[in-house]
This record gives C-alpha cells, structure tokens and sequence, in this order.
C-alpha cells in the first residue's frame, strides 16, 4: 500500500511540474487537487471492519465545475482498492462550501466482502459518492458519504 501511495504522489509531482506543457490543457480557474483521508466512520459495527481506510486522491477540477480524479485507498475491509470517477462540484453561493457528486467504477471488493457493494462483477462495481466541502485559499477538505454504510473525511490542497 505505502508503494502506491509514493507512486501516486509521484504521480502528482510529476503532474504539477508538468505544467508548461500541459498549458493547452489547463484554462484559466482549472486546479489540481490532491487530497488524504484523515477520519473515517461507519454507522454499524462489523468485525471485521478496519479501523482506519487510508486513501490517497488527486483530482483535476475544471472551472466550469466538471472534474475527473483517482483514488487508492484500503476498503472497510482492508483490500487494497482503487476508484477513477468523474463528476460535478457546485459552489453554494458566495460561500466557501461547496457540494460534489461523482461516480466512476470501483475496484477492490473481492472474496468474500465481494457482495458488500452493489453490482460487484469480478472485483469491479460502480461507485457514487456525494459530498460536502470547503475551501479556504488552496487548502480543502470534504466529508464524502458512502450513502448508508458512514463517511470519510479528506484534507487536500490544491494546485491552480
């Protein structure tokens, strides 16, 4: 697990220090957001659930609100798992919160927790996640709910 997060945060290093050329890309507003996880809960005990999930993300938000983004993390279970989404952010006003959905396909639940998300074939299975968030200057963080199984709390920064 410790070797995919250092390929993943190689991976955004690489990513921001690629950004001369990725300039045709990027317009105006556009960020790169890389985000941990720091808290997670579920709303009913099962024993064999892990203690804590740790997950490593980053996601590239557009300014017109669209984003994409990939994550590795262990799931509830301790599986190493991974998730590419796409989706939407809504900013609440004039606020600093704002709202996110996404959804993607999921990978990870395999065994005998392969039934612990909905449309599990081999190990792959949708995945779509609400969220709430805010923003303070370059820094995040966001409470994502895993509709009725808990929450996940990440912290991140964002690269403009």
């Amino acid at each position: 697990m410790i070797t995919r997060f250092r390929s993943a945060a190689i991976g955004v290093a690489l990513l921001a220090g690629a950004s001369p050329a990725l300039a045709d890309i990027f317009e105006p507003g556009d960020e790169i957001s890389v985000q941990a996880s720091v808290y997670n809960m579920h709303y009913s005990r099962d024993d064999h659930y892990i203690k804590y999930s740790p997950l490593l993300g980053v996601e590239w938000r557009r300014n017109n609100g669209w984003l994409v983004g990939a994550a590795a993390f262990r799931n509830s279970f301790g599986q190493p798992s991974q998730l590419v989404y796409g989706g939407y952010l809504w900013n609440l006003g004039t606020t600093h919160f704002y709202g996110k959905l996404t959804g993607g396909i999921l990978h990870g639940y395999k065994g005998e927790y392969q039934n612990k998300v909905p449309l599990n074939y081999k190990g792959f299975s949708p995945g779509i996640l609400p969220a709430l968030g805010y923003k303070a200057g370059p820094f995040r963080t966001e409470v994502q709910l895993f509709w009725t199984s808990g929450f996940m709390v990440t912290m991140g920064y964002s690269f403009k």
